[in-house]
């Protein structure tokens, strides 16, 4: 809790100022008693001046909830009203002239989130021609010190003193975690297991300790808009109606941070030039209102390569100008972040598309043309044959003809893709296995047929040939170890997962089983460790007549973490 105190009195001079103006009025009234406590006379102006007092304090707390336009036209005459107030009591009042200096501070504070930095220059010129007016007149009060009083005033003071130390250090670790934060995520280039879109708002929420926080993007080659959210429910991705998707998407300008609130139709946002203005947007705070709830919260524009997308941070600001120099910040780091992201996805797709054109002329010269000498010799065998009478071996040799000629279209196929591993399009999974069966069968001269449930199964390339793998592997197996000579591969999508069963029936000579049933783990260490590596499983269950191989993986699979 006292973290998350430190840290609110850096983000904004509002709350620090706040405490400030009620230990300043504390320290005030004392003083006006003290003044004005021996003369009965001046009871009625005693009782007047520590009602403005407290009026001035109320109003000007009250004052930071005013939404735009009010807000805005309020509060540079809040400022002038608070400079003149202070140098009056520094130069007239010199018990609180310490106080006064202290409140000045969050003034300076203040007049530089609204006006700039210029404005601390006018307010110390301002101090100074207090401090040289003092010279010419003599201080109210100045024989009428209170001892109790003066201590009172002096711990007040302390106490003003403080909260501008906190704040100064929660302005210094604020600004550490945001570089810190921003370093942070230019290391992490393409070493993450998540998508691009879920990775942004799990950075960006931890950072601004948010309510919720939500990234509507799309591609530019791509029409559909996404938007993924996080909030008290976890990472979830949405789907938006065209209304919602206008509202949240149609902000102009487009390039300016802004804050928002849903009890208000005004947008804060600051112009190129440092001004801070008001933009009327009521689609956009009901479209906030709809999908994200009530709340207030910021928003800032994110485009880089053909990402192009707008962040929705809900965290609790006020009309606070200083929360939109930190979405500008958290911007450019974001900016720079996906710069580097498309540059190292860039590099890594040329990277492995000159490896595979480099594998391809070694395969063309090494592996292909040694599977293209076999079929020659195969051929010639073949035709050497046709005048004896041999139909048995004629009909093994141009078995093993078809087998040389699909695995040469098989490598031929695969040396043909740019990149699978970053391979966009979907393919029809069941249309994949059945030809993987047909070579199967080619391969060890058995029957492999294919059992599928679904007709149509779109999955990615990546998945369909992690699946092909692992039908090959555990056939292999069968073969080897059990000596299958029938296998049905039957193959289903349920949810999000993809479920495979492969069950043999062995031949005339089958391998001797062991007594009894039961299901465990599969002990193929190429297949279980593949497996591992994208969150699937495999058992093994041994029945009375056959073998049976079950295999769970998921649809999407992570990504590499090449």
């Amino acid at each position: 809790m006292m973290d998350r105190l430190v840290l609110w009195l850096g983000r904004s001079p509002t709350l620090g100022f706040a405490i400030s103006r009620v230990a300043f009025s504390a320290a005030a009234t004392w003083q006006v008693d003290a003044m004005f406590l021996s003369e009965p006379d001046f009871s009625q102006t005693a009782l007047l001046l520590k009602a403005g007092v407290w009026t001035w304090t109320a109003v000007s707390i009250a004052q930071h909830s005013l939404t735009p336009p009010l807000g805005l036209l309020l509060r540079p005459i809040s400022l002038i009203f608070d400079l003149i107030a202070f140098l009056t009591v520094i130069v007239l009042c010199e018990p609180l002239q310490i106080a006064a200096l202290g409140c000045l501070f969050f003034v300076a504070w203040s007049a530089s989130d609204r006006f700039g930095r210029s404005a601390i220059i006018v307010l110390g010129l301002c101090l100074v021609f207090a401090f040289i007016a003092r010279g010419y007149y003599e201080t109210w009060a100045s024989a009428r010190h209170v001892p109790a009083v003066d201590r009172a005033i002096d711990s007040l003071t302390i106490v003003i003193g403080c909260i501008i130390a906190a704040s100064m250090l929660s302005m210094s670790l604020l600004e550490q975690r945001l570089v810190s934060w921003t370093e942070r995520l230019q290391g992490v280039g393409l070493s993450f297991q998540k998508s691009l879109a879920q990775f942004l708002v799990e950075q960006v929420s931890q950072l601004m300790n948010s309510r919720y926080c939500a990234f509507v993007w799309e591609m530019m080659d791509d029409t559909a808009v996404h938007c993924d959210v996080i909030d008290g429910n976890g990472v979830r991705h949405l789907t938006l109606p065209q209304k919602q998707i206008d509202g949240l998407t149609n902000v102009s300008p487009r390039e300016a941070p802004f804050l928002y609130s849903t009890q208000s139709p005004r947008l804060l946002l600051r112009s190129r030039l440092g001004i801070l203005r008001n933009e009327r947007a009521t689609d956009l705070t009901d479209a906030i209102s709809d999908v994200f709830g009530l709340g207030q919260g910021a928003s800032f524009h994110i485009q880089a390569g053909e990402l192009r997308g707008r962040l929705f941070i809900g965290t609790s600001h006020g009309w606070s100008p200083a929360l939109l120099l930190r979405c500008l910040r958290i911007q450019e780091g974001i900016d720079l972040f996906l710069e580097r992201h498309f540059f190292f996805l860039a590099w890594r797709q040329r990277t492995f598309a000159e490896a595979r054109q480099a594998l391809s002329r070694d395969l063309h010269d090494s592996v292909l043309q040694t599977l293209a000498a076999l079929r020659v010799r195969l051929v010639t065998t073949i035709h050497g044959l046709s005048a004896l009478d041999a139909p048995d071996q004629l009909a093994e040799l141009k078995s093993m003809e078809e087998l040389v000629t699909a695995e040469q279209a098989h490598l031929r196929r695969l040396l043909s893709q740019q990149n699978p591993v970053a391979a966009d399009g979907d393919v029809d999974l069941a249309r994949e296995v059945e030809r993987c069966c047909r070579f199967i069968a080619l391969q060890w001269a058995i029957d492999c047929r294919l059992n599928v449930v679904e007709r149509s199964m779109a999955v990615s390339a990546e998945t369909a040939a992690e699946v092909e793998f692992l039908i090959r592997e555990a056939a292999a197996n069968a073969v080897k170890h059990a000596n299958a000579r029938h296998i049905t591969v039957s193959i289903a999508q349920v949810d999000d997962e993809i479920l495979i069963a492969l069950k043999d029936n062995p031949g005339p000579q089958a391998i001797a089983r062991e007594s009894y049933t039961g299901d465990f783990e599969l002990q193929s260490q190429s297949i279980m460790k593949r497996l591992g590596k994208i969150g699937g499983t495999a058992y093994f269950h041994n029945l009375s007549m056959n073998s049976l191989i079950s295999i769970r993986l998921p649809s999407s699979l992570p990504r590499s973490p090449i």
